[in-house]
């Protein structure tokens, strides 16, 4: 079994989204995420060690740019650390781009170790919550988890800049098999911010 193609191209999409700045924090559930990131050369990729240093980093460094900046973690209490950056960037208006990974649903509640409930955990401090499927292998799927990409991305800057929050289920195995080629997609869908004329000419006015 190897990384779900849908997955490898999370980095095309924030790259076409003007995304270039990465914070992640090692782990073995976020595993194909970080191979998908740090092999993506148009994405600059910081390793923190540890998850709150890592959020305020994060932080900062979209408060710098003032465009999105990819928070990536693995999944259960290491994710809760990036809380308190979160609801900084919540309350000072800095869009941010958290990815968790998680385990799978049928493992949640299941005394499974680090499984804890990570659907939603940051919907008070953050602009949107949302879950990828944990099966992307359907056409549907795969569209409907690029789909949830992009709208994170325009949710984390539209209107009052905030962040944002995707959970990302993972089944093992977590790593690429032997011999797996890895290769981005040329083309992914990005859909961009459509803006509209809010003044009426003098013709309407007449009306």
């Amino acid at each position: 079994m190897s990384i779900p193609q849908t997955i490898i191209d999370i980095p095309v999409i924030c790259s076409h989204h003007g995304i270039d700045q990465l914070v992640m924090c090692p782990g073995s559930r976020n595993a194909p995420l970080t191979l998908a990131f740090a092999r993506y050369s148009k994405i600059t990729a910081r390793v923190i060690s540890d998850e709150r240093s890592a959020g305020y980093i994060a932080l900062g460094i979209s408060q710098s740019l003032n465009r999105p900046v990819v928070l990536l973690s693995t999944s259960g209490t290491a994710a809760l650390n990036f809380g308190p950056s979160i609801a900084e960037a919540f309350y000072q208006q800095i869009p941010l781009l958290v990815l968790t990974a998680d385990r799978p649903p049928e493992w949640i509640d299941h005394n499974d170790g680090q499984s804890v409930r990570q659907t939603n955990v940051f919907q008070n401090h953050t602009k949107k919550s949302f879950q990828l499927p944990v099966d992307v292998a359907h056409k549907d799927a795969k569209w409907h988890a690029q789909r949830i990409i992009n709208e994170a991305i325009l949710t984390s800057t539209s209107g009052i800049p905030g962040p944002v929050h995707i959970n990302v289920p993972f089944r093992e195995p977590l790593y690429p098999a032997d011999g797996f080629k890895w290769q981005y997609s040329k083309r992914v869908p990005v859909v961009k911010r459509s803006f509209t004329v809010r003044n009426l000419d003098h013709g309407q006015w007449d009306m």
